[in-house]
């Protein structure tokens, strides 16, 4: 019995691709301003912290913090499968954890956009090596490899990779440093670990999981004013890696897991998900529209501040996500309806809070921000349920999703593919010169942009088949 979501590693595969996209856009063009974070707007792109807004770059974090978050539940429940001790289960949760802000430390040491300029061609080298290391340190190879000889592999990678750190320096002269790291990799470390212990502390209890939720909502708005929160739970030995803060993004990631505890039953009572004899095809085909007009209607009208007409609108389709959802006959149908009813709650919840802090804003992050994203990414992952898992039935894959599958098995190599490894490649070999000169054009800089981020997605495709993933 298969124990992936298709549907959740497409939309995991998504964010990471629409990181890549959003990353290699050329800053002081003449794209519009929905092709950037809210807060940095053309021509000038200074951050601005006051800029309200919601972009769709602003929904990628958001939406690949909640991939991991609906992922818990699968990986956890399968742990409990296979018979691992409790033990086991939290030294591999820790490990991982740790693991990931290592990843995050050695990758922003190795990108060639920080390297020191001075190294000169050996900058473009270094990330090259940089790609191995981490390939060699984390990833999980074919099964014809036996196992000792893969986890020796892992060691020499780590030791390759605590060897480069020790030599390399930078243009202001410094060295190794902690606070020189891939703060989205960091953030998520730390609420992993967080995630995962309130989910095997409030598993099967939806009341304490809720609770939790309110729990952390109420001590992260306490962070921000004097008093016992403050003083005693903001200290960390190492607040570069490990901070109190980065646990407010576990109101993404709790949510998340609440969905992934339904995915996880959905993925025991069958193989796939399918049509069954209560709800028709239009009415699935009408549920993956409306999750992207609520989508659709988000960015628009708070990115352009229409904030009475995007509340009038979300009423009408908050009527039509009633009427849609009503009447479910199968196990399957009632926990689609039980999503919809939850991202349409966030979403909700979202849009009562944007007066609140002077408007959604992803830095810092508002509560408006936070809770409207989540149930954003839980629309978003309705939708592509719907189009990957049910209305698919025996079919292939539409040719636009499955480089979002093969992404999101593999999201590291995605992540880290581009500025280590293409880039690099395109430098060296003389390419990158001549291509930047034939797309100097917006539209052949979006073009540009496009076709690495489908070099990516090909490099993550490669990787996939040779069976070399990258796991933390």
């Amino acid at each position: 019995m298969t124990q992936r979501s298709l549907a959740l590693d497409s939309l995991r595969g998504l964010a990471v691709l629409a990181m890549v996209f959003s990353g290699i856009i050329p800053f002081g063009g003449t794209l519009p301003a929905w092709m950037y974070h809210a807060q940095v707007p053309p021509p000038d792109h200074v951050f601005n912290p006051e800029v309200p807004g919601l972009t769709w770059v602003d929904l990628v974090f958001p939406a690949f913090l909640f991939a991991m978050g609906a992922a818990i539940p699968l990986a956890q429940r399968r742990r409990m499968q296979q018979g691992w001790p409790g033990w086991k289960i939290a030294l591999s949760t820790l490990w991982r954890g740790l693991s990931l802000i290592a990843f995050a430390v050695f990758l922003q040491h190795c990108r060639p956009n920080i390297l020191d300029p001075d190294l000169g061609v050996w900058r473009w080298w270094i990330s090259l090596l940089g790609f191995l290391i981490l390939g060699l340190a984390f990833g999980q190879f074919p099964r014809q490899i036996p196992i000792p000889i893969q986890r020796g592999l892992n060691l020499l990678g780590w030791l390759f990779g605590i060897a480069l750190l020790s030599q390399l320096t930078y243009a202001d002269g410094s060295g190794f440093s902690s606070s020189r790291n891939d703060i989205i990799l960091v953030v998520l470390g730390n609420v992993a670990m967080a995630a995962t212990a309130v989910w095997w502390l409030t598993r099967d209890q939806l009341l304490g999981r809720l609770g939790a939720i309110a729990l952390v909502f109420a001590l992260q708005l306490s962070l921000d004013e004097p008093g016992w929160v403050r003083s005693h739970l903001n200290f960390s030995p190492l607040p570069h890696l490990l901070n109190f803060a980065y646990l407010k993004y576990l109101l993404v990631v709790l949510p998340a897991t609440l969905i992934g505890d339904g995915l996880w039953q959905m993925l025991q009572r069958r193989e796939s998900p399918e049509l069954t004899p209560g709800w028709t095809a239009q009415r699935y085909g009408a549920i993956a529209l409306l999750g992207l007009t609520w989508t659709l209607t988000l960015l628009i009208g708070l990115q352009e501040r229409w904030l009475g007409q995007t509340v009038a609108i979300a009423m009408i389709l908050t009527v039509l996500t009633w009427w849609l959802k009503h009447k479910p006959y199968s196990p399957q149908e009632r926990l689609l309806s039980q999503w919809m009813t939850w991202g349409t709650y966030w979403i909700g919840l979202g849009l009562a809070l944007d007066p609140v802090q002077g408007g959604i804003k992803k830095d810092p992050a508002t509560w408006s921000y936070l809770f409207t994203t989540t149930g954003v990414s839980i629309w978003l992952l309705v939708s592509l349920l719907v189009i990957v898992d049910i209305l698919r039935g025996d079919r292939r894959l539409p040719w636009l999703i499955s480089p979002l599958i093969e992404t999101g098995c593999n999201p590291l190599v995605g992540y880290v593919a581009y500025l280590n490894l293409i880039l690099p490649i395109l430098t060296l070999t003389g390419l990158r010169e001549f291509i930047n000169a034939v797309t100097a054009s917006p539209l052949r800089v979006t073009l540009r942009a496009m076709v690495m981020t489908m070099l990516v997605a090909g490099v993550v495709w490669g990787l996939n088949q040779l069976r070399w993933r990258w796991r933390v």
